[in-house]
């Protein structure tokens, strides 16, 4: 489930075009004549990289969804919530409230926000996920709505949201903050939050060896770098133990960069919390709560001047 090494831009930006290749290039158009244009390999763009592991990435959850079915939809006909004590009381009351999740896979967070009252919207990538939503949310008799989108491209349709949610194993697939930031905020009504609960970077470069033994198994300011998941127990529930699995390619960013970006966006931090989970850390007994594990952030878009004059209207 966790994924990132690659070069700076000057402009403090990572990418995954290698540094190397870009070197050589520069040393190739400086010599002109001396060295023949048919000599040095085009480096490919930046976007035509994360278009391709994107697309991998999508054919990648195709393929293991149907090991991914979540809580059937009587749990959630039954009233059933997949939703922590800390996001709900992070969330607050979110009757009638537009509530967008991204990164929804078979829908279970989508259903449990819409039986609390909420206005649901489910975008993911893969569309075997999207199939079980539906189906789901069909079952239960619960409305939501599903779409087929990258998160970082949504139709322009999908604003002015009280809430846009992610959830475990979803931040990691963000190749730019930045990007990803901006358009939060801009996809945010005035006075709706962002919330973000996710695994802790900690736990994604960690590994368990046993018994007391930890290994550094990927790098936790890897930022843009994109790396593969190599250790069984990161992979997503249907890749486990399955000699079979596709790889998956995602990125590590550590909590500090995404507030960074958050408030760079105009948001404001409305809460941070860092928590142990010891299940998380098999095989290291009491010492499992010594370690975060998951995290939640929340922030803001403020409710602008024009807004508030607006209401005063």
């Amino acid at each position: 489930m966790v994924v990132p090494a690659t070069g700076d831009d000057g402009a403090g930006r990572h990418d995954p075009v290698p540094v190397v290749l870009r070197r050589a290039q520069d040393v190739a158009r400086a010599a002109g004549p001396l060295i023949p244009l048919s000599c040095w390999v085009p480096a490919p763009s930046v976007d035509s990289v994360l278009t391709d592991i994107t697309e991998s990435n999508r054919a990648g959850w195709n393929q293991i969804h149907s090991a991914r079915p979540g809580q059937p939809a009587s749990y959630f006909a039954g009233g059933g919530s997949t939703l922590s004590a800390d996001e709900l009381a992070a969330a607050g009351s979110v009757r009638d409230r537009r509530v967008l999740q991204l990164a929804c896979s078979c829908g279970d967070e989508v259903l449990s926000w819409a039986q609390l009252g909420a206005v649901v919207t489910g975008v993911d990538i893969s569309e075997v996920a999207l199939e079980m939503a539906r189906s789901k949310s069909a079952a239960a008799g619960i409305p939501a709505d599903f779409r087929r989108a990258d998160m970082l491209a949504l139709p322009a349709d999908l604003t002015g949201f009280d809430l846009i949610y992610l959830s475990w194993g979803a931040i990691c697939w963000v190749p730019d903050l930045t990007v990803f930031a901006t358009l939060i905020a801009s996809r945010l009504a005035p006075g709706g939050s962002i919330l973000l609960a996710d695994h802790h970077p900690v736990w994604e470069v960690l590994a368990v060896q046993g018994p007391g033994q930890l290994t550094v198994a990927a790098d936790y300011f890897g930022r843009s770098t994109p790396r593969a998941t190599i250790e069984n127990t990161k992979l997503p529930t249907g890749a486990r133990d399955n000699p079979d699995a596709p790889t998956f390619t995602a990125f590590v960013w550590p909590p500090s960069d995404i507030i960074t970006a958050l408030l760079a966006a105009g948001l404001t931090l409305s809460a941070f919390q860092e928590s142990p989970v010891a299940e998380m850390y098999p095989a290291l007994g009491p010492m499992a709560t010594h370690l975060p594990a998951v995290y939640l952030i929340k922030a803001t878009r403020n409710v602008s001047h024009e807004t508030l004059q607006q209401v005063a209207e």
